[in-house]
């Protein structure tokens, strides 16, 4: 078995962040798709809604090779069992939703399928903000609670 990194690479980061950039974007403004979303008087047109989306799975398959090849540095033993089962399950969710939600938004977009259209903003937009949620919290608890520095090794190697 090879060793794990002792951090997240400068890749993993920028891609790490930038994704967390780019998913905001298309979650918090989708109403240039029909969606709802936050009033700031900016709707992108759905051109950009799309670029945005295409743009995360690209970055998404290039997370996950540098993951499987480079690998994520090992689980914190601070954090209570059942959590560390849940922030594992919550990454391969995560990933399972960056190639979703593109792959349906493009289907219903497209091709006019009403299940996609139905998954990719009832069923995985929600999911994706309870995921969030969770995730932010963890990493919180993490840094606060567990004293682990996973968000430290996220956010400055």
């Amino acid at each position: 078995m090879r060793d794990l990194p002792q951090s997240f690479s400068r890749t993993q980061r920028l891609l790490h962040w930038a994704m967390v950039g780019l998913i905001l974007v298309n979650l918090l403004l989708p109403q240039g798709m029909g969606g709802r979303g936050i009033e700031i008087g900016v709707v992108l047109p759905a051109h950009v809604h799309i670029a945005v989306g295409m743009l995360v799975l690209v970055l998404a398959a290039v997370r996950l090779v540098l993951r499987l090849i480079r690998g994520v540095p090992p689980e914190p033993i601070g954090a209570p069992r059942a959590f560390r089962v849940l922030a594992r399950a919550g990454q391969w969710v995560f990933y399972l939703l960056f190639f979703a939600m593109p792959i349906t938004g493009a289907l219903a977009y497209y091709l006019g399928q009403d299940t996609a259209r139905l998954l990719h903003a009832e069923v995985f937009r929600p999911l994706f903000w309870l995921l969030i949620a969770i995730h932010v919290s963890l990493a919180l608890a993490h840094q606060y609670l567990w004293r682990t520095d996973m968000l430290g090794k996220i956010v400055r190697g």
